[in-house]
Order: C-alpha cells, then structure tokens, then sequence
C-alpha cells in the first residue's frame, strides 16, 4: 500500500530532479502511473543496474535470475518461485537474496559492499506497491557502474 506522506515527498523530490533525467514519457500514462514510473525510474532502477545486471543480465543460463527487461525478471526460479512477487516483498525472492539475514544461501549482491538499508527498503517498497516496471525501452535495464561496486 502507498505510504502517503512518504508519496508526497517523493513526488516533491522527482520534480526537483526532473529537468536533470529523462522525462516521464508522457503518453498513456495516468497520474498514478507517472508516480509509479517515477519511482521506478529514479530509485528501484539504478540499484538494480548498478548492484544487480552485472551478473544477473541474461548472460547466466535460464532459469537464473535475469533483470534486463520485464519479462525475464518477473520469472519463477526452478524450484517454481517467483523472483519478483508484486504486492508481496516477503515472498519475492529478489527480496530474500538482497535482504540481511534473508533466506537466500549468500548475500547479493555479491561484491564488497552490499545493498543499503535505503536501497533494500526502495526495493521492498516498490514490490509492496505492485512492482510497477514499464514496457520497451523505458523497462530495458543495462548495468551500469557504481562508486560502491565499480
């Protein structure tokens, strides 16, 4: 569910940053749905493109984890459990392998330096909220460097 004094202020935040990122594609989106890009956009997709796509962009054999667009991400592991589980954080295991003390074998991502409280917490928001991820190009994900894991 929407948090919303945490919404407001995000709204109030995306503005402040908007002429510095690339623009909300405007068309068929509603009100809601242009938060919900948003949000995606500016939190859930750069910690997924700079802690997540190095190893989990499709260069692994299926059915690994891959995060570069939509469909692959919204995929079962192959014991049959969805990686991504929307409206559902605690069942997601994306969530179970970034998470501290969470039930996957080992710590993603698996680098010196792992995901903050914050950047956990925007994932776990963002699957809590429906995990909303666009389609074409605006949901392509490509890794990018990090200054925590370059």
């Amino acid at each position: 569910m929407i948090n919303l004094p945490r919404l407001a202020l995000f709204i109030a935040a995306s503005h402040l940053v908007a002429c510095t990122h690339a623009p909300i594609p405007a068309e068929g989106l509603s009100g809601a749905e242009r938060v919900y890009f948003m949000y995606f956009d500016t939190q859930v997709k750069p910690v997924l493109e700079q802690h997540c796509l190095q190893c989990h962009s499709g260069r692994q054999a299926v059915p690994a984890l891959n995060l570069s667009n939509k469909a692959a991400a919204f995929s079962k592991n192959a014991g049959g459990r969805d990686y991504i589980v929307p409206g559902k954080p605690d069942r997601s295991l994306l969530i179970t392998a970034v998470q501290r003390g969470g039930t996957h074998p080992r710590l993603m991502p698996r680098t010196d330096i792992s995901l903050t409280e914050d950047q956990i917490g925007a994932l776990r928001e963002w699957i809590d909220d429906g995990a909303y991820w666009p389609e074409g190009k605006e949901g392509e994900l490509r890794a990018q460097k990090s200054v925590e894991n370059p």
